[in-house]
């Protein structure tokens, strides 16, 4: 969320892969504290990078998780106290099924706008039940809301004629729905969105990871929710970005920005001398308006 100045950065997760393997998630992050987490699917190897040391690749219990990127390295003074964002009221009730919840909302007063931040690693009821509460909440407050999840849609998504979109090509199904781990957001989500638009709320967009390429669509069977798919931030395996590096500028970050009084969203690429195929980024209507 960008006005005058950023208010915030949040990375679409995956942090154990890049800048933060074996070290407290913010701490190599100048001005950590305004970082925002998002829980990736590598964030739950117990072995983090390395793989083999278990036979179970997201076995990560959200406990495990809460405890690494929401706590850090000292109990007394726990990272997200200085992020300024709501957790489930039941967050630190061993009682509560939102215990140790890896899920949270921010607002943006002048931006008009909620950001609400989602855990797909662990989406079970509460998480369900929370999110739309949450949801509702927005709308009676007459706040915008941008999500934000690791994994993309389940069903695929339509491209969209914009800046980091790949032409003329539909981002598939996320994974075989039968498999044993489906990398893919749950439609449920989605579901709750649609319900969120139907009762009058402005939904803006999706942000999203996982997939380390760059890719802007409308959400299949639920058209009137965009995602944004954004590239990895960092310089590692090449192979698998979009975006052009240079030995002098590796790094890609978007810059997203929303105005609630034209209800547009805008997009800018910083970082990576040629953006994607040299565009940097676009606006956007909100799809629901």
């Amino acid at each position: 969320m960008a006005g005058q100045e950023l208010d915030d950065a949040i990375h679409t997760g995956d942090g154990v892969m890049c800048y933060y393997d074996d070290e407290n998630v913010f701490e190599s992050v100048p001005g950590g504290r305004r970082v925002l987490n998002t829980i990736g699917n590598h964030d739950c190897w117990k072995g983090h990078l390395v793989w083999a040391q278990t036979d179970k690749p997201y076995d990560a219990t959200k406990e495990d998780v809460y405890s690494r990127f929401f706590v850090g390295p000292d109990p007394e003074n726990p990272t997200i106290a200085g992020w300024g964002v709501c957790q489930p009221s039941g967050v630190n009730d061993p009682e509560s099924p939102d215990y140790q919840a890896c899920y949270y909302y921010k607002d943006y007063p002048g931006s008009c706008a909620r950001l609400i931040v989602l855990d797909c690693m662990h989406y079970d009821s509460a998480q369900e039940a929370w999110f739309e509460a949450t949801l509702s909440q927005a709308r009676e407050a007459g706040l915008a809301v941008l999500a934000v999840t690791h994994y993309p849609a389940e069903f695929g998504m339509v491209p969209y004629d914009a800046a980091l979109t790949p032409h003329g090509e539909d981002y598939p199904q996320a994974s075989d729905p039968d498999a044993v781990q489906v990398e893919s957001m749950t439609d449920l989500a989605f579901r709750a969105v649609d319900k969120f638009i139907d009762e009058g709320g402005l939904f803006v967009c999706w942000l999203s990871g996982h997939n380390h390429n760059d890719y802007v669509g409308m959400v299949k069977r639920h058209e009137r929710q965009m995602q944004i798919l954004v590239d990895k931030a960092g310089e590692l395996d090449h192979y698998m970005q979009d975006a052009d590096r240079s030995a002098e500028n590796t790094d890609a970050f978007n810059i997203v920005t929303w105005d609630p009084v034209r209800r547009e969203l805008s997009v800018e690429r910083v970082g990576c001398a040629d953006g994607y195929h040299g565009k940097r980024g676009f606006t956007v209507p909100a799809a629901s308006r």
